[in-house]
């Protein structure tokens, strides 16, 4: 036995071991862990004797490697994705065979041979091998889904108990798969079979291959010392090549660095930067722990840099990362906490002082603050790129809570800022409980210490309302914890097109059942799951304008206009006119909770200026059945058979029984059969609006003003949809597809040839058994212009009164117990069956008369702001009293133009002033001087998030100062210069400046 020393220890430093050998002392968990990972290793050796090893990852050589998204060639059926269900699904070496748990049948075998390359079979690329190859060296190496494989786990019990047979066999793990490493083109699924496109090494796509090179670089690091490292390579010498283990693990290293072919382009040499994605991410934090462990200063400089552009440009003012899916911000989480941690490692005292990536608020709102207050009923968000939510239950995603309490880890430890460090304890504290059963699946568990537990504080879901300015998602939550999720913000990386769409949950589900993706660029994911059709908004024009192979339109971001709170109803709304051009598209949405714990939602929904437009309602992952009260069944003169056919426009190929695309998904999200001029990957039809996968139409026109559609669900749940519908709207059901095909989903679209059309519902889930219904909605008669006001009976006792406008106007409402006058835009008013006014909310209205009643509401009023304060991210405004509701301020350049939101930390009076504390931070996004002539700023740092910097100010540390006029690619900044910058200068974008003005939210 010896004492295992690092050659660095640049990830877990010498003094880890004595921290994990407390944790495991101290904790139940850490001792548990401790003794799995003590068995799994002991169990691996006796079972893999470092000859095996050889053999077997030697095997491998000039073969595949794949994920087997294809499924079983003998039933069709999709693989489980369960971990465990996958472990009995392979043969033990040397048998590399797999087999299916849906029909028992092995592959490949006799009728199916694979000597390694695969097969075609039914027009279908089929790698039995690939898959048994991609699930072993996962395993060995680290891989998709546990990314700390046995060569990481083997290395933890050398560091622990200092016994070299855990060394020898992962040093001949990291040997065997370095001689086979160069060359290796990765996974074979995501290109056409036979293609020789490089697609990454051994089984990691593309940018895992960085993601697991951290892991390999810190093994290496504790293994720098072992006496085998430096005696001749048994691998190499096996294939008649010449060097040492060293050598050969250096190389692997090494290998596939700065760029990724296959991947999105980028190259991270000379420190440069192309997009701040998270492929980029994964090379630097790569960069960063080969650079430590091999002694490139150059990688660990380019890497320092890196990291400080990514957290001020990635990274929004309001701590949400600019990629359109919040799965992936959780993911990303983890990889600048390793940036920052490597960086951090790298940089001297001198570059720290300067920037330390554990002391910004930014990146601690980033990685611990906003996962807790995005949850919704507990659940991760879904939208955009991430996994369809069919979790049933209230209770916080565990997965989310123990990767923020590794994030809040992270900065007890490094932070060097004590208010950040007491937050974090705090947030461990809370956490702690809930996650401790969790802990220690990943080193970072064990080999960093915990701080001692006051449970002091308590962890509770957030309430009411988390809404992220920049990024534009806005989150209500009502008295019954039913929650509504709009995103107003812009289009990128990742993103769905469903700006002003909704996600909604209910009874701990996800009621609208956003159907994220699985297989980035299959044929659902990039005609069908992304497209606006697909969400539960409106669609304008048909979505005409798509090009083939466009994801989504290009949107800078829409402004939230309004908030209302309070304990009966809790409202706001959001307008994006320029994701259509349109001249108004805007969505107002709210909570009214009822007293036997269900609530209803209201969706106003305002457009003007188009042609057509298809408000869109689904409901429900499981299976359920849709029945319409109130329309009459059109008699068509021409058949349609999907949504792209119903309009009278060209008769496309695939609008036909059996060959519309939503009929045709199956087994890897394709199409089958795929039919002339289609493509399995990365391809889109025309037009490109997902209507073709929407199939087995039925058209209606309405018989009432107030149309009821109603979803029962196969669980027992219940959603009813009230409408109010114009006598030309047009009634269209149809059939839609999971990812797969394998179910399908009834979907409601109201269509409308209208200039100026108003969508009005109100949408209800129950369970069966709940015994409160809204039973009727009523049209009211209502004087102004562009309104629409209704009354819905709840139960047997109440009516509820909705007026809205889209403008501030005065409103006249006729109801049945006298006129209801409405100053502003929108209106509440409960009443018994008698008129007795019960309770009633302004929601955008100054004020509300009813029966001689007046009800007073909150004026908007703007207030100019006298000086800003950047450091302190404070704001001077002239003396007014405060509301009691101060949690979101809008600024703008002048009352009349869009407004950026602010989150308030907290605000307060003196006699000359209120100053209000801002929670964002107030700078955009920072970059650095390359070149500035002419008003065309080049810039070091890309801005990912520049397409909504247009008329923002942009000041230099140096005197530079201009507003931006245009971002016109990711480096070029086109500024109307006020005062000169100079190359090298740093600078910052701000969309807060002395003389705009502001207004309470």
């Amino acid at each position: 036995m010896e004492t295992p020393v690092p050659k660095l220890g640049f990830y877990f430093p010498h003094d880890s071991v004595a921290a994990a050998r407390h944790n495991i002392k101290t904790f139940k968990w850490a001792q548990h862990r401790f003794e799995e990972l003590e068995r799994v290793c002991n169990d691996f050796l006796a079972q893999y004797p470092v000859e095996k090893i050889y053999q077997c990852i030697l095997s491998m050589h000039g073969q595949t490697f794949a994920y087997g998204i294809s499924g079983c060639p003998h039933c069709r059926k999709s693989f489980p994705y369960s971990q465990e269900i996958q472990n009995r699904m392979f043969a033990p070496f040397p048998t590399k065979q797999l087999t299916c748990p849906n029909c028992s049948r092995t592959a490949p075998d006799k009728e199916l041979p694979d000597k390694g390359k695969g097969f075609v079979h039914n027009g279908v690329a089929y790698y039995p091998v690939g898959m048994w190859n991609f699930h072993t060296a996962g395993w060995l190496l680290g891989g998709v889904r546990d990314h700390e494989g046995m060569v990481t786990k083997l290395t933890y019990m050398y560091m622990l108990t200092g016994e070299q047979k855990y060394a020898r066999t992962a040093t001949a793990i990291l040997d065997a798969f370095a001689t086979i490493y160069p060359g290796t083109i990765g996974p074979r699924d995501f290109t056409p079979f036979d293609s020789q496109a490089e697609m990454g090494r051994l089984h990691l796509l593309t940018s895992i291959v960085y993601r697991i090179k951290v892991f390999l670089a810190q093994n290496y690091d504790w293994l720098y010392h072992f006496e085998d490292m430096d005696s001749p390579s048994p691998a190499l010498a096996l294939f008649g090549n010449p060097g040492t283990i060293r050598d050969n693990i250096e190389s692997m290293l090494h290998d596939y660095m700065l760029t990724e072919p296959g991947g999105p382009v980028y190259n991270l040499a000379d420190g440069n930067l192309t997009e701040l994605h998270n492929h980029e991410a994964d090379g630097v934090r790569a960069m960063l722990a080969v650079g430590l462990v091999t002694d490139k200063k150059e990688y660990c400089d380019w890497g320092i840099q890196a990291t400080d552009a990514f957290l001020a440009n990635a990274v929004g003012r309001d701590g949400m990362y600019f990629e359109g899916s919040y799965g992936y911000s959780m993911f990303t989480i983890t990889v600048f906490l390793d940036m920052a941690l490597l960086s951090m490692r790298a940089a001297s005292e001198k570059q720290l002082s300067e920037f330390h990536p554990f002391a910004g608020e930014r990146f601690f709102r980033f990685a611990v603050q906003n996962p807790m207050e995005m949850l919704c009923q507990g659940h991760l968000p879904s939208y955009g790129d991430w996994g369809a939510d069919r979790v049933c239950g209230q209770k916080p995603d565990v997965k989310t809570l123990t990767d923020t309490y590794r994030a809040a880890l992270h900065f007890y430890h490094f932070s060097p800022v004590s208010s950040i460090r007491k937050e974090a304890s705090d947030w461990l504290d809370r956490l702690y409980p809930i996650v401790c059963e969790q802990l220690g699946n990943k080193g970072i568990d064990l080999f960093l210490q915990h701080p001692p537990l006051t449970q002091s504080h308590s962890f509770s879901l957030p309430k009411e309302v988390t809404i992220a300015g920049q990024s534009g998602i806005g989150i209500l939550r009502d008295a019954n914890e039913t929650t509504a999720l709009m995103r107003i913000g812009a289009n990128h990386t990742h993103a769905h097109d469903d700006v002003l769409g909704l996600n909604y949950y209910a009874y701990g589900k996800e009621i609208s059942a956003d159907l994220g993706y699985s297989v980035y660029g299959s044929n659902s994911h990039f005609g069908w799951a992304t497209k606006s059709i697909a969400h539960n908004t409106v669609v304008a024009n048909e979505d005409k304008n798509m090009k083939k192979g466009q994801l989504y339109k290009p949107f800078a971001g829409g402004e939230f206009t309004f908030l209302y709170r309070s304990s009966t109803v809790i409202a706001y709304e959001g307008k994006a006119p320029a994701l259509y051009g349109l001249d108004a598209y805007q969505r107002m949405i709210a909570l009214v909770p009822l007293p036997d714990r269900s609530s209803y939602l209201i969706d106003f929904f305002h457009i003007r200026g188009a042609k057509t437009c298809d408000y869109s309602f689904r409901a429900f992952h499981e299976e359920s059945e849709l029945t319409l009260e109130g329309i009459q069944k059109t008699h068509k003169t021409k058949n349609s058979w999907t949504l792209a056919g119903i309009g009278g426009g060209a008769k496309f190929y695939f609008d036909q029984p059996g060959k519309s695309f939503g009929e045709r998904l199956t087994t890897g999200e394709t199409f089958s059969p795929l039919l002339a001029g289609e493509k399995a990957q990365y391809w889109t039809p025309m037009p490109n609006n997902g209507y073709g996968f929407i199939y087995d139409t039925c058209e209606y026109t309405p018989q009432l003003a107030c149309i009821k559609a109603h979803w029962q669900s196969a669980q027992g749940y219940e959603l009813t949809w009230y409408g109010l519908l114009d006598a030309d709207d047009r009634i269209i059901t149809g059939q839609c597809p999971n990812l797969e095909g394998r179910e399908h989903h009834p979907l409601l679209v109201i269509r409308s040839h209208r200039h100026v059309k108003q969508y009005a519902a109100l949408i209800h889930t129950t369970k069966k058994q709940s015994p409160l219904r809204v039973t009727h909605l009523q049209r009211l008669p209502v004087r102004g212009g562009e309104t629409i006001s209704f009354a819905a009976e709840v139960g047997e006792e109440w009516i509820d009164f909705w007026a809205y406008s889209p403008t501030e106007q005065t409103m006249l409402v006729r109801t049945r117990f006298g006129e209801w006058r409405v100053e502003g835009r929108c209106g509440f008013v409960r009443t018994d069956r008698t008129g007795k006014i019960l309770i009633h909310a302004c929601i955008r209205a100054t004020s509300m008369t009813f029966q001689g009643i007046k009800m007073t509401g909150k004026k908007s009023i703007w207030f100019p702001i006298k000086a800003i304060d950047h450091k302190k991210r404070a704001i001077r405004l002239d003396p007014h009293l405060i509301p009691d509701d101060a949690d979101f301020i809008r600024i703008a350049p002048s009352p009349d133009a869009p407004a950026a939101l602010y989150t308030v930390k907290e605000a307060y009076s003196r006699k000359d002033s209120a100053t209000v504390m801002l929670r964002d931070s107030i700078s955009l996004s920072k970059g650095i001087v390359a070149s500035c002539e002419k008003g065309l700023l080049l810039t070091q740092y890309p801005l990912p998030l520049g397409a909504a910097f247009r008329g923002k100010l942009i000041q230099g540390e140096s005197g530079g100062r201009g507003l931006v006029e245009e971002v016109s690619d990711l480096k070029s900044i086109r500024v109307h210069i006020l005062a000169p910058f100079s190359p090298g200068e740093v600078f910052n974008i701000t969309d807060i400046a002395e003389g705009y003005w502001a207004q309470w939210l």
